[in-house]
């Protein structure tokens, strides 16, 4: 029901090298051609690898897992039949002039490992592509791509009956999490070009006319809260239904 962030690596029957494909997404997702993608050197990581970094704070252990998988590949070795199947579901990791596979592999465990074990940390920095838009702001990039909020729907009513006690708090715990979203999306005094870039970073539509996206922004935290305060909505009991369990924010 969510718009889960991450792949659940804890539930059953599934995919094997789960972080290892968001990872590549991450890498794929920057809007250069693809053997630009995996760059990284020793002193600089690439744009993918700075993008997962950012977006890897809200997730516990996100790196090691990423590190784990990547050393399991590197195990077996990239033309094992196991691996080729799992790579040909993912975005494809097509290497700079010079370098194989394993090499950008590789290149990415030091930034990986000095994330989870020395607490390195790359500089703060809006989303650079549409899929760190997506992972940083879940619950507000769905709102903007159906082309808004109506909060009449998004609040159930009570009296209704209609649907279950965790649809409804879901419901109502996602159109909460929207609105932290929009207004933890940019510090007061953005400019209009950073309003921009978030609006097709998000990839936002049916925006309406004559209308500035902080104004339409404004009005939609104004009247979903209005709904939620007639709802009597409170924040829930850990986890938090509008998160995957495994994002920290869902503990927030």
């Amino acid at each position: 029901m969510s718009l889960v962030t991450q792949p659940d690596i804890f539930g059953p029957g599934t995919e094997w090298l789960p972080e290892l494909r968001t990872l590549l997404e991450a890498y794929r997702s920057v809007p250069v051609p693809a053997e630009e993608c995996f760059v990284d050197t020793e002193d600089t990581p690439s744009r993918g690898m700075s993008s997962y970094l950012r977006v890897a704070v809200y997730y516990p252990l996100r790196c090691f897992r990423a590190t784990r998988e990547i050393m399991e590949v590197v195990h077996l070795g990239v033309e094992h039949w196991d691996v080729s199947a799992a790579f040909a579901r993912m975005p494809p990791l097509i290497p700079p002039r010079g370098r194989i596979r394993v090499e950008c592999l590789m290149m990415m465990v030091p930034y990986l490992a000095a994330f989870e074990n020395e607490g390195y940390r790359v500089a703060p920095a809006p989303p650079d592509t549409h899929w760190e838009w997506r992972e940083r702001f879940p619950n507000l990039q769905r709102l903007l791509s159906r082309g808004g909020l109506d909060p009449a729907s998004a609040v159930p009513d009570r009296n209704a009956g209609a649907p279950s006690a965790p649809l409804e708090d879901f419901r109502i715990a996602a159109a909460r999490r929207e609105l932290d979203e929009v207004r933890g999306l940019w510090p007061a005094g953005a400019t209009e070009a950073e309003w921009a870039a978030a609006v097709h970073g998000l990839r936002a539509s049916g925006l309406p006319d004559g209308t500035s996206v902080p104004e339409w922004l404004a009005q939609l935290d104004a009247d979903a809260a209005a709904h939620l305060d007639a709802a009597g909505y409170r924040l829930p009991a850990a986890p938090d239904p509008a998160y995957p369990a495994h994002d920290i924010r869902a503990l927030w």
